[in-house]
């Protein structure tokens, strides 16, 4: 880090040759705070001055413009000072860094006073006046909030965002930075308004879909005739290696110019097909047929010839007479080169296709609808036995049955379940608009006493009317026995089978045929 030769000397000067400077990012201060502030400095006195620079209006605020307000308070005459040399550029980086905890250090209203500074990446910043030293790394991200886009400031300013966000947007190109923000957000069905995310979603979001990991880049990084307007990577400012202090973070070199990186992708591409025109185009990602370049072959039209692992010596990759090098042009792992293999009949790639049926199909088939079928008996004595606990309900609940019930509640799925229970209460209302959690609110609270432990019981066991899984307790079952045991059936006195008594009319009728026949 560049430090600023600043001489300074350390004097007592009268409060009213000091003014607070135009450009200080500082421009809101709590009142109520000043005025303890103020009560401090009755009693203690000043203890660390405040930093001042001379110009020709007296002496310019630096850092302490907090201090010398409450010393106005306090009615000091004259207050303690530490007074250094500094250029207009050297100052406002002191201000900034001063301030690099404050929201308004962004203000979009104030960024015409940043005009003179240096770019980020190119700013260093000064020691600060004051206590130790700050990390550089906080620093830097700090000023790397003066280049974030208005809209994202603007929500920075009003506390939509927090500052863990604005950093991460911050040390993005002001062209990815719109993205970035959208990407600070999500709506589920049952929100009205869009809420913002961790901002560990964002910096995931961040990696997957801006962050371009330039050491498994498949071509040179110094070429600098591949994109000759960016020029070779290693020199390029738009990747994180190129400042560490602002990418503490990002353990690999990442290139943060996605235009610029697939620019060079694209040509490093085109090179190898000419240079080896042996090369078949391949694709490794889905995409319509019609956005695919002529020639390529899509993902469903070649098969890859893995190459086995050998611990000593060159791997050996089992070749086919459709064997062919290619070069990936779309997809994971574009720009790089493998062996593939065209013959969606080989047997040497494709040997499942030569294996007969598998005589055991159809019995593991069968097995599984028969599995099937139980399930859904399964399901269905269940939905039953909750309907059961319904109808048996009591007014209130016993000790026993209340433990039960609270050992339900506490391990059930209400965010995932309180749809079913407002539905069945609200009905299918397609001009509802209501949140799940609304109706279920109005309807706590319009219910009578006697329908309430309904409301309860229905909220704890519906996400357990589905089959427990293996080791899960089976919290319908538990509260089944509390609730609606079942009447245990009463044994029946075996019946002796005694031989039927034919009719007498049948009987009779035998008798006259046998005796017609005689």
């Amino acid at each position: 880090m560049r430090t600023v030769a600043a001489k300074s000397q350390y004097q007592t000067i009268a409060l009213a040759s000091i003014h607070e400077s135009t450009t200080n990012p500082r421009r809101t201060f709590d009142e109520s705070k000043l005025a303890e502030l103020a009560d401090s400095l009755r009693t203690q006195g000043m203890i660390q001055p405040i930093t001042v620079r001379p110009n020709s209006d007296g002496y310019e605020i630096i850092a302490g413009a907090r201090r010398f307000r409450a010393a106005q308070l306090a009615a000091f005459e004259e207050i303690p000072v530490r007074i250094v040399q500094l250029s207009d550029e050297q100052a406002l980086e002191w201000m900034l860094v001063e301030n690099s905890q404050r929201l308004d250090v962004i203000r979009m209203r104030k960024r015409k006073a940043f005009n003179g500074c240096s770019t980020c990446r190119a700013m260093t910043p000064p020691p600060l006046p004051r206590g130790p030293a700050r990390a550089e790394s906080l620093i830097y991200s700090r000023l790397a909030l003066l280049h974030l886009i208005p809209e994202v400031a603007e929500a920075f300013q009003a506390e939509r965002i927090t500052a863990s966000h604005a950093n991460l947007i911050a040390r993005l190109p002001q062209d990815f930075q719109q993205q970035a923000f959208e990407a600070c957000w999500r709506k589920d069905y049952q929100d009205k308004e869009a809420h913002l995310l961790p901002a560990k979603n964002l910096s995931a979001w961040i990696t997957n879909n801006l962050y371009l990991p330039l050491d498994e880049a498949p071509f040179d990084r110094e070429d600098a005739t591949l994109n000759p307007a960016a020029g070779a990577c290693s020199a390029c400012p738009r990747r994180s290696g190129y400042n560490t202090s602002l990418f503490f973070d990002v353990a690999v070199d990442q290139c943060l110019d996605g235009n610029c990186y697939h620019a060079k992708l694209a040509e490093h591409i085109d090179r190898e097909v000419v240079a080896r025109p042996e090369l078949v185009r391949i694709e490794t990602d889905h995409r319509n047929p019609n956005e695919r370049q002529p020639g390529t072959l899509s993902r469903w039209e070649y098969t890859e010839v893995e190459t086995p692992k050998v611990e000593n010596g060159d791997p050996e990759v089992t070749q086919c007479g459709a064997s062919k090098p290619a070069i990936v042009v779309y997809g994971e792992g574009a720009g790089t080169t493998r062996t593939i293999c065209i013959d969606p009949e080989c047997p040497v790639h494709h040997p499942s296709r030569l294996v007969p049926i598998d005589p055991d199909a159809e019995a593991r088939r069968k097995e599984h609808e028969k599995e099937q079928a139980r399930r859904r008996r399964l399901e269905k004595d269940r939905a039953e036995t909750f309907s059961r606990i319904l109808e048996k309900m009591p007014a209130t609940f016993t000790a026993p049955q209340l433990r039960v019930l609270l050992r339900a509640f506490i391990t059930c799925d209400l965010y995932g379940q309180s749809d079913v229970v407002a539905t069945h209460y609200a009905g299918e209302d397609d001009d509802n608009n209501q949140s799940s959690e609304e109706i279920l609110l109005s309807v706590a609270d319009r219910l009578e006493e006697v329908q309430l432990p309904e409301l309860a019981l229905r909220l704890a066991l519906c996400s357990h009317i589905g089959i427990p899984g293996e080791n899960e307790i089976d919290h319908l079952a538990e509260v089944e026995k509390v609730f609606a045991p079942k009447q245990a059936k009463k044994p029946t006195a075996k019946k002796t089978m005694k031989k039927p008594v034919p009719a007498k009319g049948k009987t009779a009728k035998k008798k006259g045929k046998k005796r017609i026949a005689a």
